[in-house]
């Protein structure tokens, strides 16, 4: 076990709270930053992970009584990890982006996509909601396909799966793939590690 190791991992939360700062790699003397930057040919990303209590507060401001919206039908906590991203345009170029293109990396064998509209919505059938609740709160996170043109941006949520424990082990990165500027096609990685390694 490294000194850097030891001091990233000190005062590390309960492994269901993980702490993910960004960055790949766990440095001697670090902040606890936890929002992840890239850029690409004039496109910003920025991203951060959220609280349940963060990103619960961005859905009341959507609408009156959206705060609860997405919790299970006893009112516990819903099986979601959420970022909140920004995506800033600087290029002379229009960006076209497709949220569905984002893949969440945690390790060989942890991919996954973003959640979308019709995710939401099984999932609120599924636990006796009612699912028509979900246009409150439709402008509040990534679903389909959008175009930035110069100096425009955007901020909304990502939604995906609850991470597994097992699978917070070193890295997680959300990786933007293929997203076009102009008549590019580029790709950009938000990486971040988790402040306690897991076993």
């Amino acid at each position: 076990m490294t000194l850097a190791f030891l001091l990233c991992g000190f005062e590390a939360a309960r492994p269901q709270e993980a702490k993910l700062i960004a960055g790949a790699l766990c440095t001697r003397g670090e902040k606890p930053e936890t929002t992840a930057r890239a850029d690409a040919a004039g496109i910003t990303f920025e991203a951060r992970p959220l609280t349940l209590a963060e990103w619960e507060t961005r859905l009341e401001k959507s609408g009156s009584g959206m705060r609860g919206i997405l919790r299970r039908r006893d009112g516990s906590p819903p099986p979601f990890q959420v970022f909140l991203l920004a995506i800033r345009n600087r290029s002379p170029e229009p960006l076209r982006f497709q949220p569905g293109n984002i893949v969440r990396i945690a390790g060989a064998e942890q991919q996954d996509h973003i959640l979308d509209y019709t995710d939401l919505y099984r999932f609120l059938e599924e636990e006796g909601k009612n699912p028509d609740a979900l246009e409150g709160i439709r402008e509040s996170f990534f679903d389909s396909g959008l175009t930035l043109e110069r100096a425009d941006s955007i901020e909304r949520l990502l939604f995906f799966r609850e991470l597994p424990v097992k699978a917070k082990k070193k890295q997680l990165v959300l990786l933007m793939s293929a997203f076009q500027v102009g008549s590019e096609t580029l790709q950009a990685s938000l990486p971040w590690h988790f402040e306690k390694e897991r076993k």
